[in-house]
């Protein structure tokens, strides 16, 4: 097997590709790595390749390298969404695509649970007024329960169909807003109602949004439909900042209304002068739900596994990610 890495040297690579992961690339065969990301370089250098591999940030497998590199015939991407990193050519030319997208929606949705428990429990807050301040909690100190919560999801993806599983032993009641039905053995297996989305803004008393950023998804959620949510409900937001109106958001959370967790943003980092930071119902984080840092060796181990199996063994791929699914991934 014969590998190019398409990768930017640094910390997010070396977290994926171990010294013991290279190892394992080695022991497979060939690795090629580009010096340089631009698309010229690339091409110059790819040579014989037959694998691809990407993560966040990498050139997307254009025309021109492919064009430079006739034995390719799989795009390796160790993050998510393949949007950024396929072309049309890549579907034209019949070259197969795997991603940790399985993986790291199991993370990404283990990152929401953890997040409404903190925010329910108020654990930030305490936490702080106990290290920072040593403030002992105050007589009536309030935390309130995920358990039999109403939770509403809104789009029904890898991350969505993770969480929802998650929260199984909580005794919820789940909504469901997707644009395609579920099925019926879905629904039934995990309690599910299939709502329409402002119903499902209206009553939850958390919603998790989990919807992939593309044209049609830009400002979906606007202050109509966060208007409707009631009293001390939660907002959660683990998919892409630009599927909210975030300035719409923010005049919302300054009424004190609602409450909000934030992983991701418009602009990430969000700037020093971001109302967010000033609002005490939000809790922020750092685009940091998935995947976790003890994950990523292993979503790159096993995907390095795959393309060996696939290319030197003839193995069928495990993690294939086909030209309809890649269409609806965010597109960042």
């Amino acid at each position: 097997m014969k590998t190019f890495i398409a990768i930017k040297k640094g910390n997010t690579r070396d977290s994926f590709l171990t010294q013991e992961n290279l190892g394992l690339l080695r022991s497979f065969g060939e690795i090629r790595e580009a010096e340089h990301l631009a698309e010229d370089s690339i091409a110059l250098s790819i040579g014989n390749s037959e694998v691809y591999m990407t993560c966040w940030g990498s050139p997307r497998l254009s025309r021109k390298i492919l064009d430079a590199a006739p034995n390719l015939v799989l795009l390796a991407h160790l993050g998510g969404t393949v949007a950024p990193y396929v072309s049309d050519e890549v579907w034209r030319r019949g070259i197969k695509v795997i991603s940790g997208n399985e993986f790291l929606a199991v993370s990404t949705a283990e990152g929401a649970l953890a997040y409404i428990l903190a925010v329910q429990r108020d654990i930030p807050r305490y936490s702080t007024d106990l290290k920072e301040k040593r403030i002992w909690k105050k007589p009536g100190a309030q935390s309130f329960s995920l358990i039999g919560k109403t939770v509403g999801v809104v789009s029904y993806g890898a991350v969505a169909k993770n969480l929802v599983r998650m929260l199984q032993p909580f005794g919820v009641k789940i909504l469901v807003y997707d644009i395609v039905s579920l099925p019926e053995v879905e629904k039934v297996k995990y309690g599910i109602e299939q709502v329409p989305l402002d119903t499902l803004f209206s009553v939850s008393d958390i919603v998790s949004l989990h919807t992939p950023l593309t044209p049609a998804t830009r400002r979906l959620i606007g202050k109509d439909l966060l208007g409707k949510m009631k009293p001390g409900a939660l907002f959660v937001n683990t998919a892409r900042g630009e599927v909210i109106d975030q300035s719409a958001l923010e005049e919302v959370l300054a009424d004190r209304k609602i409450r909000a967790v934030l992983d991701v943003f418009e602009k990430e980092p969000p700037p020093s002068e971001c109302r967010l930071y000033t609002l005490p119902n939000v809790m922020m984080m750092p685009h940091m739900a998935g995947p976790t840092s003890d994950l990523r060796p292993k979503i790159a181990a096993a995907l390095i596994r795959e393309c060996h199996d696939y290319i030197d063994l003839g193995s069928p791929l495990r993690h294939e990610i086909k030209k309809p699914q890649a269409e609806n991934m965010s597109e960042h």
